[in-house]
């Protein structure tokens, strides 16, 4: 490679160098170079810090000038998507210093980087691609998320199951009652590179990396997705959806599935002490509403209410009039003690109902 640089760097004319340039990324192909020598290559021959990502093999590198690591890569001046097969697998990129002008040969030398980046993509083994369904299968899903395992044998059970060691994964904890009748609905909902297990006969843990950024469960299913951790340690991720999957579709305000991401520290009101929870004067009204004649429409109502900036936006939301909304609100603020009229009984009462849901019904 060294000798190639030189030979490079020696050429004065413009259209020469092109040539020169060209033949050198060929050189490299020829020679099976992979997506570190490619851009290392890049970074020395441009003088600029060079990347290149492959998405679909979860790859990411980026080189100095120097050839050597790049801890940061500044701005990325230019860029260009990686195509193989007519579909986007990645980007290669150059990022020149503060005041160092693009080259007139930088197009040129991303094009073929980006040739040259293909091709060793091409090269690289695709993963495994295992859904996991079975009598047999959930048990390696459940050992890798049962925790308390040591990080080589929870890295040999990833592989197993199609991950690389390091691999970034995001674990979605799936409910559904009849869920034996809807993996391959599943499977539909979650395309792409996971593994899907039937752990009970309501449960199922997803393991993607990645997720699709769209997805839409089966009706009657909730889900929450956990945060993105290495796969030798899913059962963090499992642990933290377990416990939003509490959340999801608590009421009509709640999604069927959502992420730990938005719930933030709301997860900590599922970790309190339910006995003290229960004695809770705010929630013990909650519980007397629920009680009441119209427990289930007065409770799904002051949801509605709580979730709205005020009782007239409520009003549109319930699909009911202003003032029937306002008399109601009235009604209920003096049953619960709160003044549902302002921010702050709208958010004690959500608070308060949020407890009920989760610690008294």
């Amino acid at each position: 490679m060294q000798g190639l640089l030189r030979w490079v760097s020696t050429i004065d004319s413009a259209a020469e160098r092109a040539l020169r340039i060209i033949e050198f990324f060929d050189q490299l192909t020829r020679h099976d170079a992979d997506i570190e020598a490619v851009t290392r290559a890049t970074a020395v021959m441009a003088e600029a810090t060079a990347g290149a990502e492959d998405d679909v093999h979860d790859v990411a590198c980026a080189m100095t000038p120097a050839g050597r690591p790049a801890q940061q890569t500044g701005a990325k001046t230019i860029s260009r998507p990686v195509v193989h097969g007519n579909e986007v697998i990645g980007r290669v990129w150059l990022a020149r210093a503060e005041g160092d002008l693009e080259r007139d040969w930088d197009d040129l030398v991303m094009e073929r980087m980006a040739l040259a980046i293909a091709a060793a993509h091409a090269r690289r083994r695709p993963p495994e691609r295992n859904l996991v369904s079975g009598p047999t299968d959930p048990a390696i899903v459940q050992y890798l998320l049962g925790g308390g395992i040591s990080e080589p044998d929870a890295s040999r059970a990833a592989q197993l199951l199609g991950f690389r060691a390091g691999q970034q994964v995001r674990v979605v904890v799936v409910a559904c009652a009849d869920l034996s009748n809807r993996m391959s609905e599943l499977r539909a909902a979650f395309a792409g590179f996971v593994v899907l297990a039937a752990l009970s006969g309501t449960d199922a843990a997803v393991i993607g990396s990645p997720l699709p950024t769209s997805i839409t469960l089966p009706d009657g299913t909730t889900g929450c997705v956990g945060p993105t951790v290495p796969v030798e340690h899913a059962d963090v991720s499992w642990r933290s959806a377990h416990r939003g999957l509490r959340f999801a579709a608590m009421s009509p305000s709640w999604p069927a599935l959502i992420d730990t991401a938005d719930l933030g520290c709301l997860l900590a009101l599922d970790g309190l002490d339910r006995d003290g929870i229960r004695e809770l004067a705010d929630v013990r009204a909650v519980g007397a509403v629920a009680a009441g004649r119209r427990g289930k429409e007065d409770l799904d109502l002051l949801d509605v209410i709580c979730a709205s900036n005020s009782l007239r936006e409520a009003a549109t939301s319930a699909h009911m009039h202003h003032s029937s909304v306002n008399y109601r609100a009235q009604a209920l603020g003096a049953q619960l003690g709160m003044n549902l009229g302002t921010a702050v009984g709208r958010y004690r009462a959500r608070t308060a109902l949020i407890f009920w849901r989760l610690h008294c019904r």
